[in-house]
C-alpha cells in the first residue's frame, strides 16, 4: 500500500491511497473515529463560579475544547507510574481566573507548564460573566479515545472514495464551449477553443459529474481507477491529520498481528463420535 499527501492543513488532509482494499480503508476509518487517542480536559476543580452556568455545565464545555496533543510525550493515566494520581507524564494542567463583565474564551485557559498546550482555537466562548461575576478553576487534561467519550474523538470527519478518471474523447461544440466558458472553475478545468482540458482530475471529475447531463457532455467519460482511493481526514486540531492517520494505521496493524497470533493457537474441534 502507498499513501501520498494531496493537500494538507493543520486540521484537514486529502490522501492518495493505492493498493488498499475497501475493507482495510473502512478499518482505518473506524479506528480514526474511535481509537486514536488525544488529550481532553477530564478533571475540573472549581474554586469560584458565580456565572449563570452550573459548575457541571462549565466543566462539560471545557471538556470539548481541543487540546494540542503530543502522543510521544504522554501515557494514559491508568498506565502511568503515578498510579492515576496525575503527573507531568499523563496530565496537562490549566488554570483560569476571570471576572466580569466579559466573555470567558478558551484562550483564557492558561497551561501551567508549557505554552504549547494552549487550546487550539482561542476564541471558543465558554461563559459570559456579568458585572461582579467570577470564574476561577483548575483543569487537568488526560489521554483518552473516542470509544470512551466523544470529547476524546480526535477525528471529526473521515471518508474515502474511488480515485476519479476523466477522459475527453473529442472537442466540444461551439455552443457548449461558449456556455462552459462562463462557469468552469479556474485552475480545475481549462478551455482552449472547443478543447476541454482537465487540470485537476479530482476536483474536475466532481464538477463535471454535476454538469455532464446539464450540458450534454457526451464526449466526457467519467470512471474510477481500480485499487486507488482518495481518503479525506478532518480533525479538531488537537492532532494533525497525518499524525492521526499514522496512529490509526499502527493500531490496525497491531490488531491484525494479534489476530494472526491468536489464530495460531486455535485448535480444530474434535470430530463427532
Amino acid at each position: 500500500m502507498k499513501v501520498a499527501v494531496v493537500e494538507s492543513t493543520e486540521s484537514t488532509a486529502l490522501f492518495d491511497v493505492s493498493g488498499a482494499t475497501p475493507s482495510f480503508l473502512n478499518a482505518l476509518r473506524r479506528t480514526l473515529m474511535s481509537q486514536v487517542p488525544k488529550l481532553a480536559i477530564e478533571d475540573v476543580t472549581v474554586y469560584d463560579n458565580t456565572s449563570a452556568l452550573f459548575d457541571e455545565m462549565v466543566a462539560h464545555r471545557l471538556g470539548l475544547l481541543p487540546v494540542p496533543t503530543d502522543l510521544n510525550q504522554f501515557v494514559r493515566r491508568q498506565d502511568c507510574t503515578c498510579n492515576g494520581e496525575g503527573c507531568a507524564n499523563c496530565t496537562v494542567l490549566f488554570t483560569l481566573s476571570k471576572e466580569g463583565p466579559c466573555t470567558v474564551y478558551s484562550g483564557d485557559l492558561i497551561p501551567a507548564a508549557d505554552a504549547k498546550f494552549r487550546i487550539v482555537d482561542p476564541k471558543v466562548p465558554v461563559v459570559k460573566l456579568l458585572e461582579g461575576q467570577r470564574l476561577m478553576l483548575e483543569a487537568g487534561a488526560i489521554l483518552g479515545s473516542g470509544i470512551e467519550h466523544a470529547k476524546w474523538q480526535a477525528v471529526t470527519a473521515v471518508g474515502y472514495m474511488e480515485y476519479p478518471v476523466v477522459k475527453v474523447t473529442g472537442p466540444l461544440t461551439a455552443h457548449q464551449a461558449e456556455r462552459l466558458a462562463k462557469v468552469v472553475p479556474p485552475g480545475v478545468i481549462a478551455l482552449e477553443g472547443t478543447q476541454l482540458k482537465v487540470l485537476d482530475p479530482v476536483k474536475g471529475a466532481a464538477w463535471l459529474r454535476s454538469v455532464k447531463d446539464l450540458h450534454n457532455l457526451d464526449n466526457v467519460e467519467l470512471s474510477f481507477e481500480p485499487d486507488r482511493w482518495l481518503l479525506r481526514v478532518e480533525t479538531d486540531g488537537a492532532l494533525s491529520p497525518v499524525v492521526a492517520l499514522r496512529k490509526a494505521a499502527s493500531i490496525v496493524m497491531e490488531k491484525l498481528k494479534q489476530v494472526e497470533s491468536d489464530l495460531g493457537s486455535l485448535k480444530a474441534p474434535a470430530p463427532a463420535a
